[in-house]
């Protein structure tokens, strides 16, 4: 099982009375878009970091995890 690593999730986006709802959800989806391609990529260098050192998690390779990538 991979480590469970915290990740912050983009802040919603504040409302606002001037500007058009369509644009906010237009934002909304791209910075979303943008976290998710972001998280994948992330995703995929930990699989690779576990593949070349074995494949086994470990609690040593949590911890080479953990200062690697936090």
């Amino acid at each position: 099982m991979l480590a469970v690593l915290s990740h912050t999730a983009p802040a919603p986006a504040i409302e606002r009375s001037d500007v058009e709802p369509g644009f906010l959800t237009l934002v909304s989806r791209i910075v979303h878009a943008v976290h998710a391609e972001r998280q994948r990529r992330r995703d995929a260098h930990i699989a690779e970091f576990v593949a070349r050192r074995g494949g086994r998690m470990t609690d040593d390779l949590e911890r080479q995890i953990g200062q690697h990538f936090c």
